[in-house]
């Protein structure tokens, strides 16, 4: 798809479908009034025209893994760029990721995702020394990569197995929806009693929070040229 694919598209979540939309750019419409020439400009959106050639990548957060042990939200370390390699580590010593250029700011016991690589994309938990400019990892993990590729490492949660899930533990999800499971649940607990009237107030919080949370993913700003004769 287009290299701007973040700038020129928007996506649109209906059920299980993802409906794709371009922008096709500004129209403008000319009206003369009496106070002088009033121009309109609207921003429309089409179907994409171009072909996916090398498929369409989708990120969220995977339910599979219902426990985490720290929040959504805390997870946010991000690290991009060419100047990333992958070391090999020789006579079972650890293997690296190394970065000439900015360095990382993650910690031991991080769990990564590596994207974009030729030969490494995958999830990594880090077990040794971490700092500003070196990964470590289990010996035998990483395919030695020189720096190049556009590589993307960033931070995700660490699942929690259920057998240790506990107090300390978080729902992998971000707040809002952590919000919401906690107004069903009381709504399911309120059903069970037969307080229906306390039971609808909670379901009608979680679709709020839901709304609330699907709105906040969709902030979108546009800037329009002002004509000499536009009304302030």
């Amino acid at each position: 798809m287009s290299s701007y694919v973040d700038k020129e598209f928007f996506y649109y979540l209906r059920g299980r479908e993802l409906l794709l939309y371009k922008l096709l750019g500004s129209r403008n419409r000319t009206r003369i009034t009496q106070t002088g020439i009033l121009q309109s400009y609207y921003n429309e959106l089409m179907y994409p025209d171009e072909n996916i050639e090398n498929g369409l990548r989708i990120e969220y957060t995977a339910l599979n893994e219902p426990f985490v042990a720290e929040a959504f939200e805390d997870t946010s370390s991000k690290v991009s760029g060419i100047t990333i390699a992958f070391v090999i580590g020789g006579a079972g010593q650890p293997e690296t990721i190394t970065d000439s250029a900015s360095g990382f700011n993650f910690e031991d016991g991080d769990k990564i995702r590596v994207q974009g690589s030729a030969s490494n994309d995958g999830d990594y938990t880090l077990n040794g020394t971490a700092n500003t400019g070196t990964l470590t990892v289990d010996t035998g993990t990483f395919t030695a990569e020189t720096a190049g590729q556009r590589i993307t490492i960033t931070q995700i949660p660490k699942e929690v197995a259920s057998a240790s899930v506990d107090s300390t533990s978080s729902i992998n999800l971000n707040k809002m929806l952590c919000l919401a499971v906690v107004d069903y649940v009381k709504a399911m607990i309120h059903e069970e009693r037969g307080e229906i009237d306390k039971k609808e107030y909670y379901i009608k919080e979680f679709y709020s929070k839901l709304a609330d949370n699907e709105s906040n993913k969709r902030i979108i700003s546009s800037a329009f040229p002002v004509s000499p004769f536009a009304v302030r």
